[in-house]
């Protein structure tokens, strides 16, 4: 899988973008919903819960939440 990873810049300017729906979801649906309005996802991966572009599914960073 691609990262944007490799732009500090730009993730941090995407997690700023989802700050607040991260912070206001109730649930795994919830937030999938609220990054949905967005243009992200999230995918559980070996290495952790990953955000991803919709809908190409490209990773974007390690999602913490």
């Amino acid at each position: 899988m691609h990262h944007f990873g490799k732009n500090a810049f730009l993730t941090v300017e995407i997690l700023n973008l989802i700050r607040d729906d991260i912070a206001c979801a109730t649930d795994d649906r919830d937030l999938q919903t609220r990054l949905a309005r967005n243009g992200y996802g999230f995918r559980d991966t070996a290495q952790g819960r990953m955000l991803v572009t919709l809908p190409h599914q490209v990773e974007v960073c390690q999602l913490v939440v």
